[in-house]
């Protein structure tokens, strides 16, 4: 007879979790519909002049026309805009994410786009936890002078780590805030926490320095669109082989 150490050694062998199981019982906990993802990318403004609050707005009504489509995870993350830049995060499911990235190479390439010019940072896969609790823009009144005789103490890679880092660090601060101050805290953020706000020296270089650690926006969607050229092994077989099965 066996003992009840065996049969339980038994059972565990027969109801072993598999990977996606885990994942999907780690998604009920977190409360989460699907993976979440993040995205930071950066942008020149194409024209100085330019409403930046429309800018937002413009962002803000694409993104809600998203939630409406897709149902499924909300979409948060904070866009920085400056005098002539943008720093945006966005935290959200992988479709999401594309079809905001086809919607920045749209504005890059359009006659009448807000961007002219756009790189991606990072985007990160199945993120933890989300560090943004809502989406929201501010603007940021702060003029910088002799951008273009900046020099990074490091290799472009590192700066981009920094940026990415004050990103977060912004993030987890605002994470802290209670609801009721939320606002206040976001509107003054040049002001309270200036260490964790990205230069706009810095997000100059990186827009003018071709490094393959950024990618452009169309370079990340052809990764997507485009067939991957393929030769399989029965290919290279002759004479072609018979399928036995009918396919359609």
């Amino acid at each position: 007879m066996a003992s009840e150490e065996g049969v339980e050694d038994l059972l565990i062998e027969i109801h072993r979790p598999s990977l996606l199981e885990v994942i999907e019982d780690r998604n009920r906990t977190l409360n989460k519909k699907s993976q979440i993802h993040r995205l930071v990318y950066i942008a020149k403004l194409s024209n100085e002049n330019f409403d930046r609050a429309e800018v937002g707005h413009h962002y803000e009504k694409y993104i809600k026309k998203l939630q409406e489509d897709f149902q499924s995870e909300p979409t948060t993350g904070l866009m920085l805009i400056y005098m002539k830049y943008i720093v945006h995060v966005v935290e959200s499911s992988s479709e999401t994410l594309l079809k905001m990235i086809k919607f920045l190479h749209q504005g890059v390439t359009s006659e009448h786009g807000f961007e002219s010019v756009a790189k991606i940072l990072i985007i990160s896969h199945d993120i933890p936890y989300r560090i943004f609790q809502q989406w929201g823009f501010r603007t940021i009144d702060i003029e910088a002078h002799q951008m273009e005789a900046y020099e990074p103490p490091g290799s472009t890679e590192e700066l981009v780590i920094d940026v990415l880092r004050q990103l977060l660090k912004m993030g987890s601060f605002l994470a802290t805030q209670p609801k009721t101050s939320l606002k206040s805290a976001m509107d003054s953020i040049h002001e309270r926490i200036p260490e964790h706000l990205p230069q706009q020296a810095a997000v100059h270089y990186l827009l003018a320095e071709d490094d393959p650690c950024m990618i452009l926006p169309k370079e990340f969607i052809d990764i997507y669109e485009k067939p991957f050229d393929v030769t399989l092994e029965g290919d290279r077989v002759w004479p072609i082989q018979t399928k036995l099965f009918p396919y359609n």
